[in-house]
């Protein structure tokens, strides 16, 4: 991206059943330092999230049989369980309504994103989040 690895040392988990999608976001967040687990459905993600303490999630919230919204609820259950703090989430999505947005952030979720993603959005958003978390 501009020669800075804005992600370096992170660990992210990306969850999208679309490969191009799940690709593109690898690639991304790889070429800025961080290290990726990349899920395609939200059980394999879940088994991602819960074998690791990733520092963010990316996770797509139409996924085959078990969606977006039962990760973030996994996750956030098993972070009080183990007395840990929330790792940075994204639900990205291509829904654009208010009530998605709305229910993503209740769900557990503390960041929205419309798809297709922007690059430079998306990753100063994790990169701020992660240091904001790393500072409290």
């Amino acid at each position: 991206m501009n020669g800075v690895q804005r992600l370096e040392q992170m660990t992210i988990v990306v969850v999208d059943d679309d490969p191009s999608s799940r690709e593109s976001l690898t690639e991304m967040f790889e070429a800025e330092g961080a290290r990726v687990v990349a899920a395609h459905d939200a059980e394999e993600g879940v088994e991602a999230v819960l074998s690791m303490t990733p520092d963010a999630v990316v996770c797509d919230l139409d996924l085959p049989a078990m969606d977006g919204f039962y990760l973030i609820q996994r996750l956030r259950d098993d972070e009080i369980r183990h007395n840990r703090s929330p790792a940075v989430s994204v639900a990205i999505t291509g829904h654009t309504d208010e009530a998605y947005r709305l229910r993503s952030i209740g769900e557990g979720f503390q960041h929205f994103m419309t798809k297709p993603a922007e690059p430079d959005r998306l990753i100063a958003l994790i990169a701020e989040a992660v240091a904001e978390r790393a500072a409290s």
